[in-house]
């Protein structure tokens, strides 16, 4: 009879050959790359070792229409859209609003010896541990369009867009406080809203950290633990939540336009907005074509931290 070491290695080799199956179908079906730099990252940080910074951005048509808060890719759906009355959606706010109260972080979690590497999986495992935002401004509300790529329940298409809400989330490390610009990116606001209140963000590990010319901590892929765990690095970065959005509250293009405690969202081009965000932990020059959801308001700190520990 093989021994239970040998199991679990068996066990966890047939894991690593179905989470690499998976990667391999996603790609070949064309699955978004769920990454803020990609291959715009890659060039630029090229470029910076030789002295200069030149970024791709998003097409012009898609810029404009981010740009007037329009969200895109609307004929792309193919289910009908949500159309949830406000005062349900803002009900449903209220209800979840105080999922994460009196929730301590759970200090969980393994360091590991940096590589040196500028853009990794961070040698400090970074966990959201519970999501929550506080309920919504709907004194003012925007037509939102979220398109289908199957998984999640789409958010509904009327959203609130006024005022700010408080997000909180709690990671293994510690507590974070952001205001997220409703008025400004209410279709984005409202997709996290609906996400963190079915406890979507609960237990995902941020998966990404740069620490050479771009600087940031990225979260929000729900498969992203079970491909680091198993061994799959490759398989991490790649998730979403079903559907995708505009983008929204797009800075000008000028130099460190994503500062230090932006909270904004990841994206493979134009219209690709999904679950994954990043955290800027030092002042950034981009593309400024990934909306910005809000700012940071407390536990930057924790961030940086993770930034010092660096990316293996």
């Amino acid at each position: 009879m093989a021994s239970k070491q040998s199991q679990r290695m068996a066990a966890r080799q047939q894991l690593q050959q179905r989470m690499s199956e998976k990667a391999e179908r996603e790609r070949k079906q064309r699955t978004v790359w769920w990454s803020i730099g990609g291959v715009g990252a890659l060039v630029a940080l090229v470029l910076i070792a030789w002295g200069a910074v030149t970024v791709f951005g998003p097409d012009e048509e898609s810029d404009t229409a981010a740009s007037n808060g329009t969200a895109t890719g609307a004929e792309e759906a193919t289910e009908p859209l949500n159309d949830t009355p406000i005062e349900e959606t803002v009900a449903n706010a209220e209800a979840a609003a105080a999922r994460c109260d009196g929730l301590e972080p759970s200090g969980e979690g393994q360091s590991a010896e940096s590589s040196g590497a500028g853009d990794g999986r961070p040698a400090t495992d970074v966990y959201l541990e519970c999501m929550s935002l506080s309920a919504p401004d709907a004194s003012a509300t925007a037509e939102c369009s979220y398109s289908t790529t199957g998984g999640e329940a789409m958010p509904a298409a009327v959203q609130p867009a006024a005022g700010t809400q408080e997000m909180t989330i709690v990671s293994n490390l510690g507590t974070l406080t952001a205001e997220i610009d409703t008025a400004n990116a209410p279709c984005t606001a409202g997709s996290f809203t609906h996400l963190a209140a079915q406890e979507y963000f609960d237990g995902q590990q941020c998966h990404r950290l740069t620490t050479e010319g771009i600087f940031v901590l990225q979260c929000g892929d729900p498969d992203a633990r079970e491909a680091l765990e198993s061994g799959n690095p490759q398989g991490a970065g790649m998730g979403g939540p079903g559907y995708q959005m505009g983008d929204e509250n797009l800075p000008a293009e000028v130099e460190g336009n994503y500062p230090a405690g932006t909270l904004a969202m990841a994206n493979a081009g134009p219209g690709t907005t999904g679950s994954q965000f990043f955290i800027v932990y030092e002042d950034t020059s981009l593309p400024s074509g990934y909306t910005v959801l809000g700012q940071i308001t407390s536990g930057l700190d924790i961030v940086q931290e993770v930034a010092a520990a660096g990316a293996v």
